[in-house]
């Protein structure tokens, strides 16, 4: 009877840990990014420029993708993404942090991070202390299937 017992808990246990390993897959989450930027993108309202009837980048736009360009690798990914983005402001001015959100994704977009915007599945945005100068932070991760 001892060895009855013994042959059902091993299979009971082989169970298991097939079935953690499962939904481990399941699980997997794979960082793309962890960053910390020196500076606060523009906000929607200064990110274009309007010249008669056509509209441009501003040149803070354009600052902020070529800083964000010089720091983030291309992967080109073509996963469902996860990102937690942190505005630490330069001072204790009322602003909407979502209209910062619009330059940062489109900077990430452009450094070929990831193919387009609309891959953003998941977005928790963060008002952080007051930093000198202003900073985000930028995780980004790709969703599990």
């Amino acid at each position: 009877m001892a060895t009855r017992n013994i042959s059902t808990t091993i299979v009971t246990l082989q169970a298991m840990q097939l079935w953690r390993k499962e939904r481990v897959k399941r699980c997997e989450v794979l960082m793309l990014l962890n960053c910390e930027i020196a500076m606060v993108p523009p906000s929607v309202n200064h990110y274009w420029v309007a010249a008669g009837k056509k509209r441009y980048l501003s040149a803070k736009a354009k600052q902020f993708h070529q800083v964000v360009r010089l720091l983030v690798k291309p992967h080109r990914s073509t996963a469902r993404l996860r990102a937690e983005i942190t505005f630490h402001f330069p001072d204790r001015r009322c602003r909407d942090i979502d209209n910062y959100l619009k330059a940062t994704l489109d900077s990430l977009v452009k450094c070929g991070l990831a193919v387009d915007d609309e891959q953003f599945d998941e977005l928790i945005v963060r008002r952080g202390a007051v930093v000198k100068g202003g900073l985000v932070k930028i995780l980004v991760e790709e969703l599990g299937e």
